[in-house]
């Protein structure tokens, strides 16, 4: 009987042990069943074949991707070239077209006389506060406003006088000005050192002149543009208008792309009238027609863009209003070329 008894407390309190032991496990540690053992699947790593489909499908995506990002690459690429040449012709452009507008501006620094004239019929040198721009054939204006207005035409210029026939007499401090335009602003094809669609194979010449800058001083411009090698150059050169001086400045290259025009165009064109007696040639507009290439090959055909631009109607205001000038005889208002121009 007592033996019964403590196999059946024996049998009551194994339940108790059992979550007892249950509950020193860690948690989330899995019980294994007795007898069971694990499928090699379960544990095992990829084989061979297997890793090398996958480096192969791999290599194919990587190759895909690169060569999706190379083809935008030399897309971005040829872009850039065809965006590059547009801006540098851009500039050249509208840095014509400001010049050319303001050839043949006449203007002077601000002037006064230094000292009293006196009336005379005989040639007489006058101080002034400055003679910048002033050169021999010039017309000024003298005591603008004033009784005493006259006009002068210098025969002679220092770096502190100029000489003239001074009929009325003008105090000292009196204004000194200069009006009208420059007829050959725009120096006429033909002229002497005059601008040039073709003056050699392969080469075009555009010269002008006048308060380009428009700060009173008077400059001489020079543009060409030279074909004759592959490729070729656009040069500019400026020169401040010096009695005495006959030699222009070193040229500074603007572009070093350029390529021959198709069908032979010249870079300028020139449209030029004659108008009085004696006649002066006004170029009342300029032409401009560009053609470059780009600084590199294209990374996808392996050759060189191309790009042809033309800009027709590039209007010089100050000689058309002297084209006014002239044709109602108001001759008084037309300045003489500077000496200089017809020697650089």
């Amino acid at each position: 009987m007592f033996a019964y008894r403590k196999y059946r407390e024996q049998n009551r309190r194994a339940p108790a042990r059992r979550r007892s032991s249950a509950l020193k496990k860690p948690f989330g540690a899995a019980e294994r069943p007795f007898g069971l053992r694990p499928f090699p699947s379960t544990c095992g790593g990829f084989t061979l074949i297997e890793l090398m489909v996958s480096m192969f499908i791999l290599s194919l995506i990587m190759g895909g991707f690169i060569a999706a990002l190379s083809t935008s690459e030399q897309s971005y690429a040829r872009t850039e070239l065809g965006s590059d040449m547009y801006e540098n012709v851009r500039s050249v452009a509208e840095l014509l077209a400001q010049e050319i507008g303001q050839a043949g501006l006449v203007s002077l620094p601000t002037t006064t006389l230094s000292a009293a004239v006196a009336a005379s019929a005989a040639v007489q040198a006058v101080n002034v506060s400055q003679a910048t721009s002033m050169y021999v054939g010039e017309q000024l204006l003298v005591d603008a406003g004033s009784a005493s207005e006259e006009l002068v035409t210098l025969t002679a210029v220092t770096s502190t006088t100029m000489s003239g026939v001074f009929q009325n007499a003008h105090a000292s401090g009196a204004p000194v000005t200069v009006l009208g335009a420059y007829p050959s602003g725009i120096v006429p094809p033909g002229a002497t050192d005059g601008s040039t669609s073709v003056a050699e194979p392969g080469k075009s010449v555009l010269n002008m002149y006048g308060d380009i800058n428009g700060d009173g001083s008077l400059v001489y411009i020079r543009y060409t543009c030279d074909t004759s090698a592959t490729p070729g150059t656009l040069t500019r050169s400026v020169t401040v208008i010096t009695p005495g001086v006959n030699t222009i400045n070193t040229a500074q290259t603007l572009l070093s792309t350029l390529i021959p025009n198709p069908g032979g165009t010249p870079c300028f064109q020139y449209t030029s009238y004659p108008v009085g007696t004696p006649s002066n040639t006004y170029v009342t507009n300029v032409g401009l027609t560009i053609s470059v290439r780009s600084l590199t090959p294209d990374p996808q055909t392996q050759a060189y863009l191309t790009m042809t631009k033309s800009f027709l109607d590039l209007s010089p205001r100050n000689i058309l209003a002297g084209f006014e000038l002239g044709n109602a005889g108001l001759t008084t208002r037309l300045q003489a070329q500077p000496p200089n121009v017809s020697l650089y």
